[in-house]
C-alpha cells in the first residue's frame, strides 16, 4: 500500500487554517454588530470552538479594522490586566502604517525599544500607570478612520481568579472601567470582544454585578448542523488515506450526536488510528464504534469537564456532581429528583439549585429533553461520567 496519510486534524490547540471550519454566518453577524458600534460577548458551551472563531476573525478583518487576539488566562492582578491590555492596544496600532507618526510620539513617551515586523512593541520604561495611560491614548485616535478590535479570550477566568484570590473589588473595578470605556463616545473606535471556556454571565452573577456586562452584544455559537459536520469531516480527510461512505459518515455523526468540532476531530483522528492499525482505509461501522470507545479511554480528552466544575464551583461540586452522576446512570433526570438532591441534609440548596441547572445547560453538560426533564447533551460526556463514577446508590 502507498504511504498512509493521516487526516489534517488537531485536538490540542485551537483549529486554525485548513483545520478550521469557518461558518460565514458567524463572521457576518460579528462584523455587522461591530459596525453598529457593539462590543461582543461570544456565548457558547465549552468546546464549540470560540477560540478558533476569534482567531479567524482577528486574522481576517474588514477594511479599516485592525485586530489582535490574546488568551489572557494567566493574568492574576488588576495592574497586570491593564498592562496586558495596554500592550495589546499598542501592538495593534503598531500594525497600522498611517499611524507611524503617532507611534513615534509614543516611542518618545514610553521609551519603546523596538517594533517588530508584525507590530509587536517592546517598552523599557517602568512604573507606568497602565489604566490611566490606556484612558489617555485611546481617545487620541478617535478622529482616525480606523477601529481597533481587541479579542480577549478567557476574560471570565481572569475575573474569577481575582474573585477567588480575595480581590473581588479589583475584579469589580475592571468590570466598571471597561463598562465606562464601552459607553464613552471618545472610545467609539475601540472595540472589545470577550469569550472563554466558562460563562462570563455566571461569573458576574456570582459576584452580584450582572449589569456590568449587560451592554455586551451576545453572539451565540452552537454545535454544527449535520451538513456542516459532513463538510468539516470531508475537509479533514480531503488528502487522507481513510475513506467514509455516506452510511458510515452518517453513523459517525449519530454516534457523536452533539456535533462539536472538537468531538468530530477526536473521532476522525481516532478512526484513522483504528484504520491504520488494521491497514484498512475503508471505514466501517465497527471501526467507528471502536474509535468511540478508544476516545473515551483517553481521559485527557474529558478530564477538564470535571476539573472545571471543581475549580469554578468548589463549594457546590458535590451537589452538581451528584446530579450529573445520577443523570448518567438513569439516562435522564427530572426536576423532582434534582429538587430532592438539592434539599437533602447533605446539600441544603433550597434557593439556588435551578441556577446551576441553567449553567450546566449553558456550558454544554445537560440539555432539556422536555419540560423539566434533562439528560447529557453528549454521549461522550455521559459515558465518561459513568466511567468515572461507575457506582451510584441514589
Amino acid at each position: 500500500m502507498e504511504r498512509w496519510i493521516s487526516p489534517n486534524t488537531i485536538t490540542g490547540d485551537a483549529a486554525t487554517g485548513e483545520r478550521y471550519f469557518r461558518r460565514d454566518y458567524i463572521n457576518e453577524e460579528f462584523w455587522r454588530e461591530i459596525k453598529k458600534g457593539n462590543h461582543i460577548l461570544f456565548v457558547a458551551p465549552r468546546r464549540v470552538g470560540k477560540t478558533s472563531i476569534m482567531k479567524d476573525l482577528a486574522d481576517n478583518p474588514e477594511a479599516d479594522y485592525y485586530c489582535i487576539y490574546q488568551n489572557i488566562q494567566g493574568v492574576k492582578t488588576k495592574n497586570e490586566f491593564y498592562e496586558r491590555l495596554f500592550h495589546l492596544f499598542l501592538d495593534c496600532i503598531g500594525k497600522i502604517k498611517k499611524l507611524s507618526s503617532f507611534l513615534k510620539r509614543l516611542s518618545e513617551k514610553y521609551s519603546i525599544d523596538q517594533v517588530s515586523v508584525k507590530g509587536s512593541i517592546t517598552i523599557s520604561r517602568k512604573n507606568i500607570d497602565y489604566e490611566k495611560e490606556l484612558k489617555s491614548i485611546i481617545p487620541q485616535l478617535k478622529d482616525q478612520s480606523i477601529t481597533t478590535v481587541i479579542f480577549l479570550d478567557e476574560f471570565a477566568e481572569v475575573i474569577n481568579t481575582l474573585n477567588k484570590r480575595k480581590l473581588k473589588e479589583d475584579a469589580i473595578d475592571i468590570l466598571n472601567t471597561l463598562r465606562e470605556i464601552r459607553s464613552d463616545n471618545n472610545f467609539r473606535h475601540f472595540k472589545l470582544v470577550f469569550a472563554g471556556s466558562i460563562g462570563l454571565q455566571f461569573v458576574i452573577k456570582n459576584m452580584d454585578r450582572p449589569t456590568l456586562i449587560n451592554d455586551l452584544h451576545p453572539i451565540e455559537t452552537k454545535a454544527l448542523s449535520a451538513d456542516e459536520a459532513t463538510l468539516l469531516i470531508q475537509q479533514l480527510i480531503e488528502d487522507a488515506t481513510i475513506q467514509f461512505d455516506e452510511a458510515t459518515l452518517q453513523y459517525l455523526q449519530i454516534k457523536v450526536k452533539h456535533l462539536l468540532p472538537y468531538y468530530l476531530q477526536l473521532m476522525v483522528e481516532e478512526t484513522d488510528l483504528v484504520a491504520r492499525k488494521m491497514n484498512e482505509p475503508r471505514i466501517s461501522i465497527p471501526m467507528v464504534d471502536k474509535a468511540f470507545d478508544q476516545v473515551l479511554e483517553k481521559n485527557k480528552n474529558f478530564d477538564d469537564w470535571i476539573e472545571r466544575l471543581k475549580e469554578y464551583h468548589p463549594e457546590q461540586f458535590a451537589f452538581i456532581n451528584e446530579i450529573l452522576t445520577r443523570c448518567a446512570h438513569k439516562g435522564k433526570i427530572v426536576i423532582q429528583e434534582i429538587y430532592n438532591i438539592a434539599t437533602n441534609d447533605k446539600h441544603k440548596r433550597n434557593d439556588d439549585y435551578m441556577s446551576f441547572i441553567v449553567q450546566l445547560q449553558n456550558d454544554g453538560y445537560l440539555v432539556e429533553l422536555s419540560k423539566h426533564t434533562y439528560k447529557f447533551l453528549s454521549p461522550f460526556l455521559e459515558q465518561f461520567w459513568l466511567n468515572q463514577y461507575p457506582v451510584y446508590n441514589g
